[in-house]
């Protein structure tokens, strides 16, 4: 368990060298930290992040013409993120380990509802 400054509690579903991903308890949203950015996040708006990074054109990236930035805008996010290589690279990890966490935490619990 790692609680935030404002007193919430939060779980670590998945971490990579430079990422982590955690679960608030209280509010159900998920604390994305990045580098020193902090994206905090409905559960909507995870699976809407997951699928805008994943969407994007990596080999378009790393093509000497291109700037090798990206900039996203969620609907329901007030933010706007500019994200480099690297930190796309992080967060494709990050966003498919929590993804696979998330799964298996489900299986997990629906097998322990069935023995109950």
């Amino acid at each position: 368990m790692i609680s935030s400054e404002a007193q919430h509690t939060h779980h670590l579903v998945y971490q990579t060298k430079n990422t982590t991903l955690l679960q608030c308890d209280d509010s159900g949203k998920y604390v994305i930290r990045l580098f020193d950015q902090e994206i905090v996040l409905s559960p909507c708006a995870l699976i809407a992040f997951k699928k805008r990074i994943k969407d994007i054109d990596m080999i378009q990236l790393f093509d000497v013409n291109h700037s090798g930035i990206e900039i996203i805008s969620l609907t329901y996010c007030d933010r706007i993120f500019v994200f480099s290589i690297q930190e796309i690279l992080e967060l494709r990890d990050l966003l498919e380990g929590t993804f696979t966490m998330l799964e298996l935490n489900s299986m997990i619990h629906k097998a322990i509802r069935r023995q109950l």
